[in-house]
């Protein structure tokens, strides 16, 4: 049986392992970007502080900024607690293309759902007002560009129209569509779920079948002969990144492909938490008239603990305001705990926790972060770095153990070896 398993390792992997070379090697630049990004662009995210000013309320911020851009459409802000952090504003450029989403940051989860008066759902892809994932467009945040702007100035620090610099740009292309379009895309869908197989052929393979062949299969002989280091180092750090390869490669699927994540519901039993209509103020006002400070206040005092909050734009003047926080439960942070406030007085109307979502939307939503190691902070994502530096190495050192074993075949059946010319 292991013969069998291992000429599945073996075909699957010579057919994948370009495809998969490249997705480590576009990988190892993708898993620190924000912080990179954050580094080399510290006008955008950060500001001095000054003595004993407090920081100016969310409708001066938006009133100063239609004062250098009257024209653009502003969608939701994003206050930070970190009182030397920007506040994002994001808008719709004027000047975009209609019906073509610009490339900047799209407004996550409730602050572009609340637009259309509901709760978008965790299903992968938007959810539709008929409850089908995706149909025509409908239900999909609307995209916009960001203005960084200071907190106690409301000086515009930075505008990002471009969701990623042009090196993760390419990066990312490179990672899920080999710069291929939608043929990439398909091949990197084939080799994830080869990586899936050969993963677990390998854990078969490595298996040992005596308790001495185990110490032996646990670490690797740095001094052994270049053919005994060469096996080990594939067998040995392959076992050890096993389970994180076949994690990888399975929320890679469910990122991006329709039918995976069709399949994580089916396997959990759940569906995708359908739209949730947003309650009516009120007391309506006119579209001007929204007390985005109180929604936000409101906000803050229910979400005392949270890095940050949104804080959205209602669509039309009876549309409540929403204002989403990070999910405070283990690992989840990703989510949104979305509050909707009356757009006039402030006052809570009605809550959507993520917390209530069912088991299938909060994994779905939950395959980003496991992908990029961003899941629990810092140190996953050095050790999503470590298993992607690591796993560059198992396409060289699978080849040249099927070259030395075919080497070896040739000798014992007395294939002559054919003396080369030299030249000179």
């Amino acid at each position: 049986m292991k013969v069998f398993f291992r000429r599945v390792h073996l075909y699957l992997a010579l057919a994948a392992g370009l495809v998969f070379f490249i997705q480590c090697l576009s990988g190892t630049v993708l898993v620190f970007e924000e912080e990179i990004t954050h580094a080399l662009r510290p006008e955008r995210y950060t500001v001095t502080v000054p003595a004993g000013q407090s920081r100016l309320p969310l409708a001066q911020l938006a009133s100063q900024f239609r004062q250098e851009h009257p024209k653009d459409k502003i969608l939701g802000f994003k206050v930070y607690a970190d009182p030397v952090r920007t506040v994002e504003l994001t808008y719709r450029d004027s000047k975009a293309k209609p019906g073509k989403p610009q490339e900047g940051n799209a407004p996550l989860e409730a602050m572009g759902a609340s637009q259309r008066g509901e709760s978008r759902p965790e299903g992968g892809k938007a959810e539709s007002r008929g409850g089908e994932p995706g149909k025509g467009g409908k239900g999909r945040p609307e995209r916009g560009s960001t203005a960084y702007l200071n907190p106690y100035t409301g000086q515009i620090t930075a505008l990002q129209k471009d969701k990623q610099l042009p090196v993760f740009k390419v990066a990312e292309d490179l990672h899920r569509r080999l710069l291929a379009g939608e043929v990439g895309k398909a091949l990197t869908g084939i080799a994830a779920i080869f990586i899936v197989i050969i993963t677990a052929t390998g854990i078969v393979l490595w298996w040992p079948k005596t308790r001495a062949m185990l110490t032996g299969r646990l670490r690797v002989k740095w001094g052994a002969s270049g053919k005994r280091l060469t096996h080990d180092l594939h067998v040995v750090l392959g076992f050890y990144t096993s389970l994180f390869l076949l994690g990888l490669a399975l929320t890679g699927l469910v990122m991006a492909y329709g039918w995976a994540t069709k399949g994580l519901f089916w396997l959990t039993n759940s569906a995708p938490t359908t739209a949730l209509a947003a309650p009516r103020s009120a007391a309506p006002g006119s579209p001007l008239a929204v007390a985005y400070d109180a929604a936000l206040r409101t906000g803050q005092a229910t979400y005392r603990a949270a890095e940050y909050w949104r804080v959205s734009v209602p669509k039309d003047s009876a549309a409540a305001v929403a204002v989403s926080a990070p999910s405070p439960l283990p690992l989840r942070h990703m989510g949104l705990d979305t509050l909707f406030v009356d757009r006039t007085t402030g006052a809570a109307l009605s809550q959507h926790l993520y917390a209530r979502q069912t088991a299938g939307a909060q994994l779905r939503r939950m395959a980003k972060p496991l992908h990029t190691g961003e899941i629990g902070g810092l140190w996953t994502k050095i050790v999503a770095l470590v298993v992607t530096l690591v796993s560059l190495t198992f396409p060289i050192t699978g080849v040249l153990m099927w070259l030395n074993r075919t080497r070896k075949k040739a000798k014992r059946a007395g294939v002559p070896v054919v003396a080369q010319p030299v030249a000179g």
